[in-house]
Parts: C-alpha cells; sequence; structure tokens
C-alpha cells in the first residue's frame, strides 16, 4: 500500500471521527479506502454504461464482481 496525503476539511475529519467511534470502521485509513472503492466502483459503472449503451444496472453484478476481484487482489 502506499501512503498518500489528503487535505480534507475539518468537517469531513469530525464525520470520519464519528464513524470510527461508531464502530464502523476500524480507523479513519480504512474509512477512507472504502469510500475511494466505492467511488471507483460508482464511477467505472457509469463509464462502461455508456460505453456499452446499456443501463448500470444490468452491469451492476459483473462490474461489481470484476472490481472486487481486481482491488482485493
Amino acid at each position: 500500500m502506499k501512503l498518500i496525503s489528503v487535505n480534507l476539511p475539518e468537517s469531513y475529519l469530525k464525520v470520519l471521527e464519528i464513524l470510527v467511534s461508531e464502530a464502523k470502521f476500524p480507523n479513519r485509513s480504512e474509512a477512507i479506502r472504502v469510500a475511494i472503492r466505492d467511488l471507483i466502483k460508482t464511477e467505472y459503472l457509469i463509464e462502461e454504461s455508456i460505453e456499452r449503451n446499456i443501463s448500470p444496472s444490468l452491469l451492476k453484478s459483473e462490474i461489481s464482481n470484476e472490481l472486487d476481484e481486481k482491488l482485493l487482489t
């Protein structure tokens, strides 16, 4: 894994701390990783549906599984 620096508004940091304190995530880094993973999935799904000219819902399971495999390995 690579270490990166990100500037966030104070309000985002407060919400991240709440999520961690409520045990929804083990730490801020994991919450941010999940958010970025979900963003990538969503954006990729939109791009694929436009390129293939089909609805995003038809691609969802196919692309989700593919991305999970790529991102988790």
